[in-house]
């Protein structure tokens, strides 16, 4: 048993000890209470904000379209796009010029509608294929400037644009055959219908065109002549009808791009594309973004090399196309 002197000596440890915790607690408690009752300078706190949000990686590929831009991957001798002065931006239609809920008239100018792809859950991924003045077709999506037209809505099978300094209006694919001019003749049979259909597939090219122009050197190596690249950019709404380009989701965002439709005899079929493959990147960017996917392909014509990170039955893999 411990004597009388141990004992106090033991007693006067403990004590201390609870003395000191309780001096840190206090201590602590008086802080907290500090930052939360007290006024904080509202600078430093709008900083730390700033900092914390600019760092984070997922801001940064969300909101920092300059990376591309610096990048510049498609055409190196151009170099850093960010020094080239921006183009004016496009101004928002006019409040109130048009009603969603009501019909727009026709519009009565030469534009006319090719095709439309629509994304349901996504209208930024809706994009339609519009022929100008000079009958080029180019790809455009809600917000974007077609011949100083606005693009409000894009539909399955109209899309509703805005001229400037006039009212709303819709171009239908069907405004041709809805107008009635003159009865269409019968049907003659000819034996170029299945050439037909089959040019509509490939993007406007022959069967032969692609045999001569597409050279496969692996299941994931392609050698492709500069005509092909040149004829189906100069043909844009015909891609549209070669598959059909549904964004896929995970945990509740983009992750890339699902093709479906896709015949082993067409264009993208004899381009070692597969149907249900789901893209991921070309060339780096990310399929993940209406203004990327559009970036990369804008960029295709003067690309000397294409690489396409495709997932296929769960299997990542990477198809690379060499442009003669």
């Amino acid at each position: 048993m411990a004597n009388p002197r141990e004992q106090r000596f033991s007693t006067a440890i403990i004590l201390a000890t609870l003395a000191l915790c309780a001096f840190f607690l206090a201590q602590g408690t008086t802080r907290v209470l500090a930052a939360e009752l007290l006024d904080r300078d509202p600078t430093a706190s709008s900083r730390t904000r700033t900092r914390i949000a600019t760092t984070n990686p997922e801001f940064l590929r969300k909101r920092d379209p300059a990376v591309i831009l610096k990048r510049n991957i498609f055409d190196s001798s151009r170099g850093d796009l960010t020094l080239e002065p921006l183009a004016e931006s496009i101004p928002g239609a006019p409040a109130g010029e048009w009603d969603p809920s009501k019909p727009a008239p026709r519009c009565t100018g030469k534009l006319r509608l090719v095709g439309s792809v629509v994304s349901p859950t996504d209208p930024e991924w809706s994009f339609a294929a519009i022929a100008g003045n000079e009958g080029k077709t180019m790809l455009y999506r809600k917000g974007s400037s077609v011949e100083g037209s606005y693009v409000l809505a894009v539909r399955a099978s109209s899309v509703v644009v805005q001229p400037s300094g006039a009212g709303a209006c819709e171009l239908s694919m069907f405004a041709e055959e809805e107008a009635g001019a003159k009865p269409l003749p019968l049907p003659v049979k000819s034996t170029s219908r299945p050439s037909t259909a089959s040019s509509a597939r490939n993007a406007g090219l022959s069967n032969e065109e692609l045999d001569q122009g597409i050279e496969k050197v692996s299941d994931t190596k392609f050698n492709i002549q500069r005509s092909i690249v040149d004829k189906v950019l100069a043909n844009q709404g015909s891609i549209m009808k070669t598959a059909r380009v549904i964004p896929h989701e995970e945990d509740g965002r983009v992750v890339g791009v699902k093709l479906y439709g896709i015949r082993r005899t067409s264009l993208l079929g004899k381009l070692g594309i597969r149907n249900g493959d789901m893209l991921r990147t070309i060339n780096g960017f990310d399929m993940t973004s209406p203004d990327t996917a559009l970036e990369a392909y804008s960029r295709l014509r003067t690309a000397d090399a294409l690489s396409l990170a495709v997932k296929r039955q769960n299997k990542e893999m990477t198809i690379e196309y060499n442009i003669q």
